[in-house]
């Protein structure tokens, strides 16, 4: 995947002195400065660091950004799709990422199995617990979901 060509960056907009009272008088408003924009540092599979990470991304299968292009055949190729992120798959095995000359590691590379993997979710599961950003009667319901994750995109791994 590619990076966007463009991304809508938003500005400050002044509606006049009586937007305050909720009139506004400046119609369409002035453009002012634009807001700063920042964004989270990614880890070596291109997965934000910041923040409360769940465990699809202590335990990935996958990138996941929040940020989505357009196809080209909906026009304005380049630019982003509004609201919308996505998720891309590792490869499978050492041979496909090759193949694809991905540099993050295959899942059979991370995971020696199915039920490796979730030990590893499980483990991350009790971790958010521990660290009260998560219910422990939630950790089955993740653990669980993991698992239909996995068989999406790992298959019979």
């Amino acid at each position: 995947m590619r990076f966007p060509d463009r991304v809508t960056r938003v500005v400050r907009l002044d509606f006049g002195p009586e937007m305050t009272a909720g009139i506004p008088t400046e119609l369409p408003p002035k453009s002012g400065a634009e807001f700063a924009a920042w964004v989270s540092a990614v880890d070596r599979d291109g997965n934000e660091l910041a923040g409360i990470r769940p465990v699809e991304l202590r335990v990935p299968l996958a990138t996941v950004t929040g940020w989505n292009p357009r196809h080209p055949q909906q026009g304005a190729s380049g630019d982003l799709m509004a609201m919308m992120g996505s998720t891309l798959p590792f490869a499978r095995t050492e041979a496909e990422r090759q193949r694809r000359q991905d540099a993050r590691a295959s899942i059979a590379e991370r995971y020696a199995s199915r039920a490796a993997y979730l030990t590893a979710v499980r483990a991350a599961a009790e971790s958010l617990v521990a660290a009260r950003y998560a219910l422990a009667e939630d950790v089955d319901g993740m653990v669980e979901r993991a698992g239909q994750f996995w068989d999406l995109i790992a298959g019979g791994l």
